[in-house]
């Protein structure tokens, strides 16, 4: 019995540590989103990342074991969260007739670069440089994304839908429709708007619909 009495408020500290560090985790990759996105990595330390998570010095090192690692961490899940709104859309486009699935999923692509614009900003840094970085990502996520380019393309040629545009062509048309979030401050400072506004986001999506998979009647302008 004292043993059972003596091991129960040693289980409930190890919960309290567990949960605490769970937070600090979480702050720290939120933290280290928002600041490899905007400076990229070179220019971020992980100083200033606990300095921006408000929590103390060194847990970087702590919890993920070092910059390339909490860098990998916070890059992982960010494309996790890209995926999670995109994906679906594959599969619910399923039963769409093809040229409207085409439209349905361009739609969708740019909606999730408007929810994730931080995708589009470690991108367009990283995507300058032929380092480590690059490899990681590539062939870890924008391999698989391209792939799933390729196969939306064919589709799209295959029902007339879709201009004569190579792979990567249609690749780089749609993934630069999300510039306008990923440059948000120069978009607000333009227009005095937000682009991740509900309907910002979606007049781009028909927009660039309208662009790569017009509708042959032009019923979509």
């Amino acid at each position: 019995m004292k043993s059972i009495v003596a091991t129960k408020p040693y289980a409930e500290s190890l919960d309290r540590k567990s949960e605490k560090s769970r937070r600090t985790q979480q702050k720290l990759v939120e933290a280290g989103i928002d600041l490899f996105s905007t400076y990229g990595y070179n220019a971020t330390t992980t100083r200033s990342v606990e300095l921006h998570a408000k929590v103390q010095r060194n847990l970087i090192s702590y919890h993920f074991g070092g910059k390339e690692a909490f860098w990998k961490a916070c890059v992982s899940i960010l494309f996790k969260r890209f995926n999670e709104l995109l994906l679906p859309a594959l599969s619910q486009a399923k039963d769409i007739e093809a040229g409207e699935r085409i439209r349905f999923l361009i739609r969708q692509s740019v909606r999730a670069s408007a929810a994730h614009p931080e995708v589009m900003r470690i991108m367009s840094d990283e995507g300058r440089c032929d380092d480590w970085r690059l490899e990681w990502i590539v062939e870890r996520y924008t391999r698989k994304l391209f792939g799933t380019v390729r196969e939306l393309l064919d589709d799209g040629h295959a029902c007339g839908a879709l201009p004569a545009l190579t792979y990567l062509q249609f690749y780089y048309l749609l993934v630069s429709s999300g510039s306008m979030f990923a440059m948000a401050p120069e978009y607000r400072l333009l227009s005095g708007e937000d682009p991740c506004a509900e309907a910002n986001v979606d007049a781009q999506a028909d927009a660039i619909a309208h662009l790569l998979a017009p509708r042959p009647d032009g019923s979509d302008l």
